[in-house]
């Protein structure tokens, strides 16, 4: 099999076919109040967003209409750079110009004139970026594909990073009494045996703190104390609760069967709660299942650890050692079956890119960062991140995922324990693609790996592998599908990839007419089931939304294979009595309810409806709950983090679509 990728031309990129706005591409039509093109006014909003976000695509040119891409062109594009290059040096206008020549550009796209202008992400002392001169009314952010103007604590928050250091802080009031005296005693012992030579070993506990930054006293003031670094690594429970009331560490182990946790380590009062121990108490849990083969070290020790020991240590270490402590978000540690997540508070103060390659670091809490460097427990600073990459790829892991969620103001890591191509995978894709899929780039390998393994993807899918940006995704897809590995299936945001002869859902062929949806019961049979709830006029009965275009309570939108028989009458009515059951405790909660409750009764009534598919409507019937709050809220991130998926999976929208637990 011979295919042909071009991996270069930008125009790729663009390229209309497969062009989506997303959280870093906008498309505007600029055509001016005469039609001859003219920069948008809301342009500079974008600008301002992409440069707070992630850095962006703003397209001249193109216009765009429920998620269709037209190309319009811009017949005269001179007078539009220009304005581009007035406006954004005019400090009144735009706060900083973070373009340079080559980020403004005209491509050519089906033979009409565009302006693609690159917007990069800002640095973090350059933050806020904002335009008409005020930052508390004039800095947006991207979230999803719009431009959201920032509320004074977000500019706050970017404002209160362009601080170099944040652990540092003396704490006024905290003495020696709040450290916690084991912590200090047993890192003051993994010091002896990481420098049993060095001179801190003599000094007094308190001259010791002062050393490694635990303690400090500022020379200008005289002020003398805790520093923050110091409360937060070896703390009592009580005294970093008084300096940092939402202060919390969690790990939580899960079997992914019920999606509840198994085991649990918390800050709850029954030990320090400092950093130091919980990285202790974690480590011991996040290795306990490693399996650690017979080896020496070079001068005749025993091995007993291996690549993947050191990339969960330095993961765990990084976790702690960048998050903003001084927020509502808790640093978060999840271990699964067949992956470790890791989730700190605080976006990453440079662009994941930048980290993978190493070499630049700006740490949000170097002094904490220091104190695990001095016992042996991470890399310099600047090569932890890419010893966490290069350890999974010897350890032959899938490559790590590393993201941000702005809106959470949030940073994931995760790492997958997964073989990423075992011998038989390898021949799979050798026999599929031919050899010549080795020389493909990462993100090609990973794409073609996931299409061998899966039997239908989307963008989201990839995104959710790889820490490429959306555009780059868009682009390999896009190259692999015209160089004859991949098929497509679907339009727009409910694209679909997969191999070729893989049959994908659809309402018009053989795999969609094979579904079958639960048959909820018809008004006469309602009495049996219904409670109070379902009579009362309450607003989470509220059926509007596309899915339920088909009127009526059950939704009866019968399949071929679902015959009005009295046997399966009875079945259906058995099914639907069971999911009333499974409903009941969500229904009953007439408050504000439990996202964690929603989502696993979500998942028990997939469950429980198997080998069926649940409507929307149905799922709302029976947690007593608005349509749209449901398909917004949930159903919609779950099918994103593929817990559930679509029946249809090429028409997100289409009126008979229902939810499932399993991809078929």
């Amino acid at each position: 099999m011979t295919n042909k990728i071009n991996d270069n031309p930008i125009a790729n990129i663009i390229d209309i076919q497969t062009l989506q706005e997303s959280v870093e591409v906008e498309c505007k039509l600029a055509g001016g109040r005469d039609g001859h093109g003219a920069v948008p006014n809301d342009m500079w909003g974008t600008y301002s967003a992409f440069a707070n976000t992630r850095g962006g695509l703003i397209l001249l040119g193109i216009k765009e209409k429920k998620g269709t891409f037209t190309v319009e062109g811009i017949t005269n594009p001179a007078p539009l750079i220009k304005n581009i290059w007035d406006t954004v040096n005019n400090s009144n206008k735009v706060s900083i110009n973070l373009l340079s020549e080559s980020d403004v550009r005209i491509e050519t796209l089906e033979g009409k004139s565009v302006i693609a202008i690159t917007v990069p992400r800002a640095p973090r002392e350059s933050r806020p970026v904002f335009i008409n001169a005020n930052p508390l009314n004039g800095t947006y952010q991207r979230r999803y594909e719009a431009d959201q103007k920032c509320l004074p604590p977000a500019v706050n928050k970017m404002l209160a990073e362009q601080e170099e250091v944040r652990d540092n802080r003396i704490l006024e009031h905290f003495t020696l009494d709040d450290i916690d005296p084991e912590s200090l005693r047993i890192y003051r012992q993994m010091f002896v045996d990481a420098k049993p030579q060095h001179p801190f070993l003599e000094l007094s506990d308190q001259e010791f703190l002062r050393s490694i930054r635990g303690w400090q006293q500022d020379r200008a003031t005289g002020k003398a104390g805790l520093t923050l670094a110091g409360l937060v690594m070896f703390g009592k429970w009580d005294a970093i609760q008084d300096a940092l009331p939402s202060f919390a560490l969690d790990y939580q182990e899960k079997d992914d069967s019920t999606h509840r946790w198994i085991d649990r380590i918390y800050t709850d009062g029954s030990w320090s709660g400092n950093a130091f121990d919980f990285y202790r108490k974690v480590y011991r849990k996040l290795t306990a299942d490693l399996k650690v083969g017979f080896s020496l070290t070079d001068d005749g020790q025993r091995q007993d650890t291996t690549p993947a020991h050191e990339a969960i240590r330095e993961a765990l270490v990084n976790t702690l050692a960048h998050a903003e402590f001084n927020t509502e978000s808790n640093i978060l540690i999840e271990k699964h079956p067949d992956f470790i997540g890791f989730r700190n508070a605080g976006l990453m103060r440079i662009p994941v890119h930048e980290a993978k390659a190493g070499g630049n670091s700006q740490c949000r809490n170097p002094a904490i960062h220091q104190m695990f460097l001095n016992i042996g427990l991470s890399e310099k600073a600047g090569s932890g991140i890419p010893k966490i990459y290069s350890n999974c790829k010897a350890q032959n892991w899938q490559p790590p995922h590393m993201y941000e969620k702005d809106e959470l103001n949030q940073t994931f890591l995760e790492l997958r324990m997964v073989n990423i191509v075992s011998p038989e995978l390898d021949k799979r894709l050798t026999d599929t693609f031919g050899s010549g899929y080795k020389k493909l780039s990462e993100l090609k390998r990973t794409i073609l790996i996931t299409a061998i393994t899966e039997s239908w993807f989307n963008h989201e899918r990839i995104c959710s592998l790889t820490s490429e940006h959306t555009r780059e995704v868009t682009l390999a897809l896009s190259q692999l599908v015209n160089a004859g590995y991949l098929e497509s299936a679907g339009q727009h945001r409910g694209k679909i990839y997969h191999l070729k002869g893989i049959q994908i859902p659809t309402p018009d062929n053989d795999a969609g007419k094979s579904i079958t949806f639960v048959a909820s019961p018809k008004l006469d049979q309602l009495s049996l089931f219904e409670g109070p709830e379902l009579n009362s006029e309450g607003p989470d009965l509220d059926t509007e939304g596309p899915e339920l275009s088909n009127e009526g309570p059950d939704l009866a939108l019968n399949t071929p294979d679902q015959d009005n028989t009295e046997v399966e009458t009875a079945a259906a009515n058995e099914l639907w009595s069971s999911l009333w059951v499974i409903g009941e405790q969500v229904r009953a909660n007439s408050s504000r309810k439990q996202k964690s409750e929603v989502e696993q009764a979500i998942i028990a009534l997939c469950k429980e409806a198997q080998p069926h598919c649940l409507r929307l409507g149905d799922i709302a019937q029976l947690l007593g709950m608005k349509p749209d709050t449901l398909r917004r809220n949930y159903l919609s991130k779950m099918v994103k983090e593929q817990v559930l998926f679509l029946a249809y999976p090429t028409i997100p929208n289409h009126p008979e679509q229902g939810y499932k637990l399993h991809k078929d």
